[in-house]
């Protein structure tokens, strides 16, 4: 794997669209140099690399679940969810591999949205410029974890406090054995074994358990039998009770006849009697309701409407001499005579006895009959009088009439109704026939209540009887597969042998190998020469141990704490040459805890041997001016990453190293 390109949108401290890393390096300048002060953005470019690969596996998780979601959530940019971004939160990844003997590019691009307040991920994977289906994107993330687990990725991120670490407190054995059965593909053994040995255990229970078994197996057919014949003897009691309540309700049919035929009520029928009489009441207390209103409002009215009729008229005649009233105070003669003077022109002057004539000719037009103003009621007034007499114009008190006899008729059927059932309650005959009755239908109800219950018991049995039966086939099974298994047993022991003699070869050789390997490399590094001649790790401890020229071992407590760091380190290396591995190597803040000798020799021998690319994230106080022109030989690109309060984002500074400005024509 080659990474080409790195780019973020609004992912930790790198807020909008604009974060682009290009790492792109050649066979001579293998090195990306990327300086930054803490809380900058470094870890951000490590978190990207591990999520755009694996997604929920490069937290352990097998699918994307609200536990990775919530990790997912402080990786977002703060900036961007507080300006309610929702759906620009994106890592793009491209890469070169090298796959069949041809050379293919890939594009990787993992990206989430926050809708609802919840975050939802979505993935995407072009191959040669051209997108993989869903079916073909599944197959590929399959494909990665197979070719590249995350742990082993995880073995090309390192990190300078946990190298020094490791070496301080010791733990060189550890970290072989772990890495190297990774590297070496050694785990799939391991777990071979481990499944191989789990069969061993499980064999040998099986042999120990066998009569056990078969005691079991006898034992269950016992209980197998004991639950049949007691579901037997629950169904014979069911067909019992079932046959008590037809009796019980053939008798019940028979005094209900009874009852029927001497004139009396059943249950059934009383009730229909008494909701007869509930509707009845209801029925004359709406008719007398409906009377009642009419008596109360409208009735005085009604008896009263040919006085009222007379009302109506003397308002009307009032209201027309209040017209005429009005005309003829508003009507002035001076203005009448100049009125007919223009009408007839200057030919023919209009004298004041003709306008007079005229003036009270119109109003002998319009003047109504002799009407005697009596009320002299308001508008209002009168329009409630004109309504009220044509309500009672129109009112038909026949429905009034029909209604008050349509009550006298319910009442006298209620009252039959009534003396009918005070009747059937009154005589003893009946009573004692409805408790006869009502006895017997309740020892219907508690057989029924008693079937109902023992069909229970029986389900129940029923399940535990095929519970019993899967469990007594299970076990036939297993004493049957038992036989079997021998020759499978034989053939495990053969195959964990050859296993374990295969596993501890290839620890033997390639353990062998990266000692030698580690031998050459500390040849270049260390300022001591010839002062470490020969390694030896034990393929079983994994200690490793050091000889000088003489094949005296040598104590590593000799070792400086810079030089125990260097020999980590060329481990490392040599155990990636070893196994095989082209992975790019990611240093984080490398050599914070080296010497400028150590430094020097690191940068010149060291990280160009750590093969075609090499990501290296060091703060401030790790190269200097000096040693960055040595470095910016091997370097095919720098960023310098700032973090502006201002802005709230990170800040990508290229072709600078902090205040080192790296001149345009190395930037190639």
């Amino acid at each position: 794997m080659h990474i080409q390109k790195l780019a973020l949108r609004n992912i930790g401290a790198y807020h909008g669209g604009l974060n682009k890393f290009d790492f792109r390096t050649t066979a001579n300048r293998n090195v990306i140099l990327l300086g930054g002060k803490n809380g900058a953005g470094k870890t951000t470019i490590l978190e990207s690399l591990r999520i755009v690969l694996f997604g929920s596996m490069a937290y352990g998780f097998v699918t994307e679940n609200e536990p990775y979601y919530r990790k997912i959530r402080t990786l977002l940019n703060r900036k961007a969810i507080n300006e309610n971004v929702t759906d620009e939160f994106q890592i793009t990844l491209d890469y070169s591999s090298t796959e069949d003997f041809e050379l293919h590019e890939y594009s990787l691009v993992r990206s989430w949205r926050i809708k609802n307040d919840r975050i939802r991920e979505s993935f995407a994977v072009k191959r040669d410029n051209q997108f993989l289906s869903a079916q073909q994107t599944s197959d590929f993330q399959s494909r990665l974890r197979e070719e590249m687990p995350p742990k082993l990725f995880e073995l090309c991120l390192f990190d300078g406090e946990d190298i020094s670490r490791i070496v301080s407190e010791e733990k060189i054995p550890e970290y072989l054995k772990e890495s190297g059965k990774i590297l070496f593909n050694l785990d799939l053994f391991v777990n071979l074994e481990k499944d191989l040995n789990t069969y061993r255990i499980q064999y040998a229970q099986q042999n120990a358990s066998a009569a056990e078994e078969v005691a079991q197996y006898e034992k269950l057919e016992i209980e197998i039998d004991q639950l049949k014949a007691t579901i037997d003897e629950k169904q014979q009691l069911t067909v019992l009770h079932e046959e008590e309540i037809n009796n019980l309700n053939d008798t019940i049919k028979q005094d209900k006849k009874d009852f029927e035929i001497h004139g009396g009520l059943l249950q059934e029928k009383r009730q229909e009697i008494v909701s007869r009489i509930n509707v009845i009441e209801n029925h004359r207390k709406t008719n007398s309701e409906y009377v009642r209103h009419f008596v109360s409002s409208l009735l005085p009215f009604f008896i009263a409407r040919k006085q009222l009729k007379q009302v109506y008229h003397q308002l009307n005649g009032e209201k027309q001499y209040e017209s005429y009233d009005y005309v003829a105070n508003s009507l002035v003669e001076e203005k009448l005579a100049s009125l007919l003077n223009n009408v007839l022109g200057p030919s023919k002057e209009v004298d004041e006895r003709e306008v007079t004539s005229v003036f009270e000719g119109l109003l002998n037009l319009i003047k109504p009959d002799q009407t005697k103003l009596i009320h002299r009621a308001s508008f209002e007034q009168r329009s409630e009088i004109h309504n009220l007499n044509k309500q009672i114009q129109a009112l038909n008190v026949t429905e009034y009439v029909s209604r008050f006899d349509e009550n006298a008729i319910l009442l006298k059927e209620s009252q039959e109704l009534r003396t009918q059932l005070e009747t059937n309650d009154q005589a003893s005959e009946f009573k004692e026939l409805l408790e006869r009755i009502e006895q017997k239908t309740k020892q219907a109800e508690q057989h029924n209540m008693m079937m109902e219950q023992i069909e229970l018991e029986i389900q129940a049995l029923s399940e535990s009887l095929h519970a019993k039966i899967l469990q007594k086939e299970k076990v036939e099974d297993k004493i049957r597969e038992y036989h079997k298994s021998e020759k499978s047993y034989e053939m495990t022991e053969k195959l964990l042998k050859v296993s374990q003699r295969f596993r501890e070869r290839q620890w033997r050789k390639k353990l062998d190998d990266v000692a030698n390997e580690t031998v050459r490399m500390i040849d270049v590094l260390f300022r001591k020469k010839d002062f470490i001649k020969r390694i030896h790790i034990d393929h079983t401890t994994f200690e490793l141990r050091l000889y000088n020229l003489m094949n005296q071992e040598i104590s590593k407590e000799r070792l400086s704490a810079g030089e125990k760091e260097m020999l980590m380190l060329t481990v490392i290396l040599a155990m990636f040459r070893v196994s095989g591995w082209k992975l790019p190597f990611v240093f984080d803040t490398l050599m914070g805890r080296l010497d400028q000798d150590h430094k020097k020799s690191l940068i010149q021998h060291f990280i160009p041997r750590c093969g075609e690319q090499v990501l290296m994230f060091t703060t401030d106080s790790e190269i200097t001016s000096e040693q960055f022109h040595v470095i910016e030989e091997i370097t095919a690109r720098c960023y310098t990453l700032e973090y502006d309060a201002s802005q709230e984002s990170a800040i990508i500074v290229k072709d600078r190293y902090f205040d080192i400005i790296r001149e345009a024509g190395q930037n190639s």
